[in-house]
């Protein structure tokens, strides 16, 4: 061993030595201070009553009025300072060796909020004076702080000071109300500083042992005590070094005593820049700040507010989850976390600290931004859809159909709420459509909803929004779909899937024509059209009490029942031409008599829509131009084949249904050619690939001259 590294090592036990001597008069000290104010609490366990307001002025020049001399003692010794405040704690009267200690004139406190001193307070980026909101943290800290406590204030030139401080009530006589405070405090700073020399030193010479240096101490000691300190040490390292989130651990006073390393690594500092630093150092103020991802954010007097009713619920609860809270890196940027914190507490339940586990949520709200950006340009092919779903594409003969044209015609102009009842796949939401783009509103929000696809836990969120914090996940204030379609038309598709629960806050939006967000107590007017949609029987629904009765008639103002395809079977050779010409527009393709023979006697349980999709199959598959009953879904062939022959009375009433049905379909094929041709019936004879005979022939027989 060196000569050098044997006097550095003895310079360690002299520091050791020095410091423990230190601290063991510091201490000494610590307990006499204590003591006296313990004695003062003792006697005025009820607080200390004065005759009149101003006594609180006269506390310092009169106090042997109010209190026996050794109580009194404690106003007058220099190491103990104190604070005299009213009921609001403004700053009345200061004793002299506080403000000397802290750099301050006696007119800087006089008539200051005591919060001013407070060393975790958050001052206004912006600079200017700081409002009530800033020092709510504070307060709620007061509040569920009893007896002698450690706390932090902060000098006029920005040092901070540890300080252990013990509030006495002072009351007025006869009077139960509080008129104000005595703060009894003790400067602690050097026993602390202490402290922290002390475990350097101690850490240097645990670094020795490690080296198995020449220490006073026997081999099996030393090696035992080695063993030891290194098992503990590496096994807590371990545990912090290996957590995923940060753990950041502070004093009652809000200085930072411990982290792990995946903190240091969010916040961009090392351990010696972080040890024994206000909380404020990676926390911001009030102002505007650029975020680690995209963006900047704005920290409010709201953010305080939040952050002092969660401290608030830690003093109750003993620990918080998923609070949201910003950390300010090293770089100035913000970074979002999701934060859970609980008190420390030693044997005797005295609170020693706050630990927190912070969850980075950077990558979440990356991918947020994300969705959001993909919502909106949903929102934008929304728009080209709306455009898409005309009128004029709605296809039907039928006087079932027409039916629904004459009432649809009335009822667009109006604001009247419609309800759409039908089967799945009849046309419920094109007729939505079609209403939207034939009524005054035609170009405002036309926001789609289908009830029975989102979790009834995000059902009121997505249908009347929510306010930042008002649940976890809640990152930002969000509009709901009710605020999205403000002045222009929401269509609440199957309506009947709707949670009871749900319905009644739906009744009370319509009826008042107001929202409110999840979390929030304001109501937000809105100007909505409201279609719906169901394929229910919702007045059946209303008897078995899934439905609520007021509810349906509230929606029931007009009702547009939409018929299943079996039931307008006219209309299925338009829906043809339509669907053929819209899944290949300029191919010209014909169906064969037989293939349109199947598809006229099959049920349709899908309807309009298992049509659409069985004619683009047939013309997918389709060899040459005409669709043929092989081009056809085996749900319709199949059945086809498998049907019993009937009797002959029975076939002669078929053949007859079919031979109608097949002629209604001609004629109307006929009339559609004539008409696109301006008349032309060379034109319209090559369109139906027929000839000129064939065509006067038929024109003749359905009395078209």
């Amino acid at each position: 061993m060196s000569f050098q590294a044997f006097d550095t090592k003895v310079d360690y036990i002299e520091d050791f030595r020095r410091l423990l001597q230190e601290k063991i008069k510091l201490d000494e000290r610590l307990e006499e201070h204590k003591k006296l104010i313990e004695s003062v609490m003792t006697t005025f366990h009820d607080g200390i009553t004065l005759a009149a307001p101003e006594d609180l002025q006269r506390l310092y020049s009169q106090c042997y009025r109010f209190m026996p001399p050794q109580q009194c003692s404690a106003l007058l010794d220099p190491e103990i300072w104190s604070i005299v405040c009213d009921a609001n704690n403004t700053i009345i009267a200061v004793s002299d060796n506080l403000h000397e200690a802290l750099g301050y004139n006696r007119a800087e406190l006089l008539g200051a909020y005591k919060g001013k001193l407070w060393a975790e307070r958050p001052d206004n980026q912006a600079g200017g004076s700081l409002s009530s909101a800033g020092y709510l943290i504070y307060e709620v800290k007061q509040k569920h702080f009893h007896g002698l406590h450690e706390d932090a204030f902060i000098t006029s030139d920005g040092r901070v000071i540890t300080i252990l401080q013990q509030r006495l009530d002072l009351k007025l006589s006869g009077g139960i109300e509080t008129a104000g405070y005595l703060y009894l405090i003790i400067d602690i700073q050097k026993n602390k500083a202490t402290d922290y020399a002390l475990s350097v030193v101690m850490g240097n010479i645990e670094q020795d042992l490690q080296q198995d240096t020449n220490i006073e101490l026997t081999q099996e000691m030393r090696r035992y005590l080695v063993k030891d300190l290194i098992s503990v040490r590496e096994y807590i390292e371990s545990v912090l070094s290996n957590a995923i989130d940060g753990i950041l651990v502070t004093s009652p006073a809000g200085l930072i005593i411990g982290s792990n390393a995946s903190f240091k690594r969010l916040v961009g500092y090392t351990e010696r820049e972080l040890i024994n630093q206000m909380i404020t150092m990676v926390a911001p103020n009030i102002g505007t700040y650029p975020l680690a991802i995209d963006g900047t954010v704005t920290i409010d007097e709201q953010y305080f507010i939040d952050m002092a009713t969660m401290i608030d619920s830690l003093f109750k609860n003993g620990e918080i989850y998923g609070f949201r809270q910003f950390f300010k890196r090293k770089d100035g940027r913000l970074i979002p976390t999701e934060v859970n914190i609980s008190l420390l507490r030693n044997k005797q339940g005295d609170i020693t600290g706050f630990i927190r586990n912070i969850h980075d949520l950077s990558e979440k709200e990356r991918l947020q931004n994300e969705l959001i950006e993909k919502q909106q340009q949903i929102r934008m092919l929304q728009k080209e859809i709306i455009e898409y779903y005309g009128p004029e594409n709605i296809v039907g003969k039928s006087p079932a159909m027409q039916k629904i044209f004459r009432l649809m015609s009335k009822v667009a102009e109006t604001e009247s709420t419609v309800l759409l009842q039908g089967e799945s796949g009849t046309g419920k939401e094109l007729i939505a459509h079609a209403l939207y783009n034939l009524s005054p509103r035609k170009g405002t929000p036309f926001v789609v909803l289908n009830c029975g696809a989102i979790p009834q836990n995000l059902l009121e969120s997505e249908l009347f929004g929510h306010v930042k914090g008002s649940f976890t996940g809640a990152i930002r204030d969000k509009k709901g779909l009710f605020e999205e379609a403000d002045g222009g038309v929401i269509f609440l598709d199957e309506i009947g899937e709707l949670p009871l629960d749900m319905q009644v806050k739906l009744l009370r939006t319509i009826q008042e024509r107001e929202v409110k967000r999840v979390g929030d107590n304001r109501s937000i007017k809105i100007d909505v059209r409201i279609l719906a949609a169901t394929h229910k029987d919702l007045l059946e629904e209303t008897r078995r009490k899934n439905f609520r009765e007021d509810l349906y008639y509230r929606i029931n103002v007009v009702t547009i029942k939409l018929p299943p395809l079996r039931e307008r079977r006219e209309d299925i050779p338009l829906l043809i031409n339509f669907l053929m010409q819209k899944n290949r527009p300029g191919r010209q393709i014909k169906i064969s008599r037989d293939a349109m023979r199947l598809l006229l006697e099959y049920k349709y349980p899908g309807n309009v829509r298992e049509l659409e999709n069985i004619i683009e199959r047939a013309i997918i598959l389709c060899e040459g131009e005409t669709i043929l009953p092989e081009d056809l879904p085996p749900e319709i062939t199949d059945k086809a084949t498998s049907v019993k022959q009937p009797s002959s009375h029975h076939e002669e009433g078929l053949r007859h249904t079919l031979s109608r049905s097949t002629d209604l379909a001609e004629k109307e094929l006929l009339v559609k050619a004539l008409q696109d041709t301006g008349n032309n019936r060379a034109l319209a004879a090559q369109m139906l690939q027929i000839g000129r005979t064939s065509l006067y022939r038929k024109i003749k027989k359905f009395g078209l001259e």
